[in-house]
């Protein structure tokens, strides 16, 4: 039987979700509300699932908990969200997740999300696994591991640095020049004095600029040939 942990702060929800999963021939492995209990969970015990809410009790949000359970355990995530906007769901890139259920949702629709995120997680676990790695970063007191592949660009603000996910963006207080040597260069470019970019993000060029989608960064002159032979085009 498969066993599901269940990250939701709202209690009434949260019991409603085990009780339905219980008549589905699931387990309910436990119901936690922040990720600080989740983690604690994960490390004493075995599950095969986790139904994660992105808004959570704490400082750390169900995204931010999400990289954290992918640095340590390979389980597949399906995340449950209020928010129906288009923009706010792209922002939940795909690496860390094996599929959404929009609240309120129905008994079907939770059935599916767990079927198909458990399918998932096993067609993923098939293929080639893709290069390791992430940066750690200090947000709000927590270390967080944010893959490299999660990372679209960083941007120099000072002695601080802003680094854009595809998820959210981090202010850390160190300089671009220190990220720049900690990160693959055979995956990050400096193409600017305040810009690193993960060229796998890069959409579009030309001698002026690069286009990351909806990110438009300026790059230094005479970069242009050498962005051509790294992005073999």
């Amino acid at each position: 039987m498969k066993k599901i942990l269940i990250v939701e702060d709202e209690a009434e929800l949260a019991n409603n979700i085990g009780e339905i999963l219980s008549n589905l021939d699931y387990k309910v492995a436990a119901i936690v509300d922040n990720a600080s209990s989740a983690l604690e969970f994960l490390e004493k015990n075995e599950v095969n699932l986790i139904l994660l809410d992105i808004l959570i009790h704490g400082d750390l949000d169900g995204i931010d908990l999400a990289y954290q359970i992918r640095e340590k355990y390979n389980l597949p995530i399906v995340f449950s969200t209020a928010y129906s906007g288009t923009e706010y769901l792209e922002r939940i890139s795909s690496d860390i997740h094996e599929g959404y259920l929009l609240k309120p949702f129905t008994m079907d629709s939770l059935k599916t999300a767990v079927f198909f995120g458990l399918k998932r997680h096993e067609e993923k676990s098939t293929k080639e696994t893709k290069a390791k790695g992430s940066l750690k970063i200090m947000d709000k007191g927590y270390l967080v591991p944010v893959p490299y592949s999660e990372i679209v660009y960083l941007q120099a603000d000072g002695l601080y640095t802003k680094v854009f996910t595809k998820a959210k963006s981090y202010l850390v207080r160190d300089i671009l020049k220190s990220f720049e040597e900690k990160l693959p260069s055979e995956q990050f470019l400096r193409v600017h004095k305040s810009f690193l970019v993960n060229i796998s993000f890069v959409a579009s060029f030309n001698a002026k600029k690069i286009n990351l989608g909806e990110t438009n960064i300026p790059i230094r002159r005479g970069l242009y040939k050498e962005l051509i032979d790294k992005l073999n085009v």
